[in-house]
């Protein structure tokens, strides 16, 4: 099994639940749309690539149905995520004043 695969899965899987949070949640959007697009469709094909890597990552039940088009019906309300959304949001918005 490929460590880097694992791990860049679960880093994009990680963003993309926060940053659904941060926008669908909360009304905030700390990066372009573009950005969230382009993490979306290197998921979609990370996880066609790699089914069986795709299955060991963090969140795969969560992302199962997950085609890159919206993260508006993936579990955001997770705690973890939320907590990490918080703390970004608050980062972001300090590195702005």
């Amino acid at each position: 099994m490929d460590k880097d695969i694992l791990e860049m899965i679960g880093r994009r899987r990680r963003q993309i639940l926060v940053h659904s949070f941060l926008y669908y949640q909360l009304n905030e959007n700390i990066i372009a749309d573009y950005t969230f697009d382009l993490w979306s469709k290197e998921l979609v094909q990370l996880q066609e690539k790699y089914p069986e890597e795709s299955k060991k990552a963090v969140y795969y039940t969560e992302f199962t149905k997950f085609d890159g088009s919206s993260g508006y019906d993936l579990p955001y309300s997770l705690p973890e995520i939320q907590n990490t959304g918080y703390k970004l949001l608050e980062y972001h918005k300090r590195g702005r004043d």
